[in-house]
């Protein structure tokens, strides 16, 4: 395993993926949208504007043992008819993903690490955690995309000496992570104080450096060659414990935590026209991915109450002065 293809290099994800590659000795082949790489050391760059010209992307995968297609679009707020939301994510998620994986088979790549999201189990779960072995059942078009993907690429690598793995993850933090995470972090950083002390249920997270890990090891492990597989932190962490924790690399007190009735938080944001946030935000997510640490001897090294700290810390050292323009 002397050199690995990673597609969208230049996002959240792919930062992290290179940065643990690199410390591992192997030479990352880079393909991104961005006209320039980022300032991270790779054996090549590739500018690929809509992953669909398989000359570019089999002349990048040659010489690559594995590829690792992180290139996708995740949720936009924007998109708000789910019959147009799901063609949009279709032609980002889906189409994409059968070219590289084309491409990869045209290239003699071993085996292509696909990766997902726990949204193709469900949106939450209820006492019983998310494993490979649930039957899918995806809530938004954005994890129906995801599904179709995964099924797309068993197809197109059907019979070919080109193998697969798919890995599920469910919500990935880390220094500069997008979406909803990011910010959290700036209103814990801007509000004196915060009325999620009282969110008990539980959520199953993943490190961006755990997912890397995991990545590395999907690359090259036999016992998992064309298999689903869910993989997280290994630990249960309440919403109030998330906040507390980016509290504490905020260098903010524990009083400002006021635990407010779970109910009049979901009904003011209803006022506000963001159930579904809500929803998103207070329900159960919890995923078992003991079968990945089975069958690979993983086990995260990152926890998820230090990781979400020093998260924070490095966030607040980094980016304080930009907070408030944010």
């Amino acid at each position: 395993m002397n050199r690995i293809a990673v597609t969208g290099a230049t996002g959240f994800i792919g930062r992290f993926l290179i940065a643990k590659l690199h410390e591992e000795g192997i030479d990352v082949v880079a393909i991104g949208r961005s006209s320039t790489p980022l300032g991270i050391s790779v054996y090549k760059y590739y500018s690929c504007a809509n992953y669909l010209d398989l000359g570019l992307l089999a002349d990048a995968f040659a010489g690559c043992s594995a590829v690792v297609h992180l290139a996708s679009l995740a949720h936009q707020t924007g998109l708000k008819h789910n019959n147009d939301a799901l063609l949009v994510y279709r032609n980002a998620n889906v189409i994409p993903l059968v070219s590289v994986a084309r491409a990869a088979a045209i290239a003699n790549v071993k085996r292509v690490v696909f990766i997902s999201s726990i949204g193709v189990n469900g949106s939450s779960t209820s006492g019983i955690p998310f494993s490979e072995l649930d039957l899918p059942a995806p809530q938004e078009p954005y994890a129906l995309s995801k599904l179709e993907a995964e099924q797309a690429l068993s197809t197109e690598l059907a019979g070919s000496t080109t193998d697969w793995v798919i890995l599920r993850p469910p919500l990935v933090y880390g220094f500069e992570c997008p979406g909803n995470l990011g910010r959290l972090i700036r209103m814990v950083y801007a509000m004196p104080l915060l009325p999620f002390g009282a969110l008990h249920s539980h959520r199953t997270i993943i490190s961006a450096e755990n997912l890397a890990d995991a990545i590395s090891v999907a690359c090259i492990h036999p016992a998992v060659s064309r298999k689903e597989f869910v993989v997280a932190d290994n630990i249960d962490i309440t919403v109030t414990e998330i906040v507390a924790s980016i509290m504490r690399g905020l260098g903010r007190s524990s009083w400002r935590l006021i635990p407010v009735p779970c109910s009049w938080i979901g009904f003011c944001m209803k006022i506000l026209r963001k159930k579904a946030l809500w929803l998103k935000f207070s329900s159960e997510l919890r995923v078992d991915s003991s079968a990945f640490c089975r069958a690979t001897g993983w086990a995260p090294k990152v926890r998820s109450h230090q990781g979400l700290e020093q998260m924070a810390r490095f966030t607040l050292s980094e980016k304080s002065s930009n907070f408030q323009s944010k």
